[in-house]
C-alpha cells in the first residue's frame, strides 16, 4: 500500500500509527492512501478500491482521527459508476447502512 499526497500534511505519532493500522487492513487493491488536515489539527485518511464487477463503480474507505489519534468516523461509501452514493456503511462508531433515496 503506497501513501501519497502527503505534501503539506504532518502526522503526530499516534495519527501515524492509526495510518499504518488503516493501511494494513484495506483491501490488497486499494489505490493510494490521501491524507487531508481536519480541523483541531484531526486528520482523514481515505484510499478508493475499484469494484471488479462494475466498471466505473468504487468504494472509498474513510478514517478521521482526531489530533491524539483516536478514530472519531469510518465509513465505506460505495459509489455507483456515474458518481452518486449507493450506500454508506459506518464502520465506527457502528450503525446502520445509509442508502441515498432508498
Amino acid at each position: 500500500m503506497q501513501i501519497t499526497d502527503v505534501l503539506q500534511v504532518s502526522l503526530n505519532k499516534v495519527q501515524s500509527e492509526n495510518l499504518r493500522r488503516f493501511a494494513k487492513k484495506l483491501p490488497k487493491v486499494a489505490e493510494h492512501v490521501k491524507i487531508y488536515d481536519l480541523p483541531g489539527g484531526g486528520k482523514a485518511f481515505q484510499a478508493d478500491v475499484r469494484a471488479r464487477n462494475i466498471s466505473g463503480s468504487f468504494a472509498r474507505y474513510e478514517k478521521q482521527v482526531d489530533a491524539r489519534g483516536k478514530t472519531i468516523l469510518y465509513t465505506k461509501t460505495t459509489y455507483a459508476p456515474d458518481g452518486g452514493i449507493v450506500h454508506i456503511k459506518f464502520k465506527f462508531p457502528p450503525g446502520p447502512a445509509f442508502y441515498p433515496g432508498g
